[in-house]
């Protein structure tokens, strides 16, 4: 398979760094950061290891089957004007809740990863592998059919990835969860595991909680405890900085809008306790 993943961050190189060696590999990445990408190259590390990811560095979409986005909440949108005459498979990789109801241009075929696996942005073109997690794949445009083949793209040395029916569901679940991660994390400058002292987990209780009400108001049903599942990431992931403290780190915008900030408007929507994610809204933007 001929796939280019759009996105060389974290997450993009992580994926890029799994998938299977008979498949081609493109990143496509910015005009201006083509020449240092092209110089450095692309890497993933994990523990002691480092392994250079074979790939194409191009900056246009050409001769491809899947195109797999891992952009910023933020930036999904502009991948339109990338996407506006390919007509093949798309996978979407990201936080936030706007992707349930994003459509690509000219989509039939359109698949979502969502993953809990801890990996950070080191460096440019390296991406730090810091974490085990759950990752899974489901389909937007086939009825729940799984995309064909999508266990021949990837390897398992980095995650195990398994076809799901209700990715919606999983995709709020993964929202609830970084609702309460990642703006307490980042407020108080914590890797994950720190998050399991008494003063700063029944903050992330309390947020979460807020954001599980608004969820079930908007028909979603968790098949899995949303706090044993938040608990769970905290231990798999104990090393690793949250993406959201990631990018105020870097002076980078941060997607605390599309996942504080959306679950609020939703919550304001159906008429919900919305104290806590309006505050932790307001101070993340305060200090990004």
């Amino acid at each position: 398979m001929r796939i280019t993943i759009i996105g060389p961050g974290a997450i993009g190189l992580l994926l890029a760094a799994s998938l299977k060696k008979e498949n081609k590999l493109s990143v496509l990445v910015k005009k201006e950061k083509r020449d240092i990408l092209k110089k450095k190259g692309l890497w993933i590390t994990k523990g002691n290891q480092k392994k250079r990811i074979n790939a194409d560095i191009v900056t246009k979409l050409s001769d491809t089957d899947i195109v797999i986005i891992a952009v910023k909440a933020y930036d999904l949108k502009s991948t339109n004007a990338v996407l506006k005459d390919f007509r093949g498979k798309i996978i979407i990789c990201q936080n936030g809740l706007e992707v349930i109801n994003y459509l690509p241009p000219n989509a039939n075929d359109v698949s979502l990863i969502v993953t809990s696996v801890g990996a950070i942005s080191s460096d440019t073109g390296v991406s730090d592998y810091r974490g085990s997690g759950t990752t899974v794949i489901g389909s937007l445009t086939r009825n729940n059919k799984p995309m064909i083949n999508f266990e021949g793209l990837f390897s398992e040395y980095y995650f195990t990835m398994n076809h799901v029916e209700n990715i919606a569901t999983l995709i709020w679940l993964k929202a609830v969860i970084n609702s309460a991660i990642n703006p307490i994390a980042s407020l108080y400058n914590l890797k994950n595991g720190e998050l399991k002292k008494d003063k700063y987990l029944i903050l992330v209780k309390d947020l979460l909680n807020e954001s599980v009400s608004i969820a079930i108001a908007n028909g979603i049903e968790f098949h899995d405890d949303p706090l044993e599942e938040t608990m769970k990431i905290i231990d798999r992931t104990h090393d690793n900085i949250c993406s959201m403290l990631q990018d105020l780190r870097k002076g980078r915008k941060t997607e605390i809008n599309e996942i504080n900030g959306l679950i609020a408007q939703i919550g304001k929507e159906k008429n919900m306790n919305t104290k806590l994610n309006s505050e932790y809204l307001e101070k993340i933007k305060s200090i990004s």
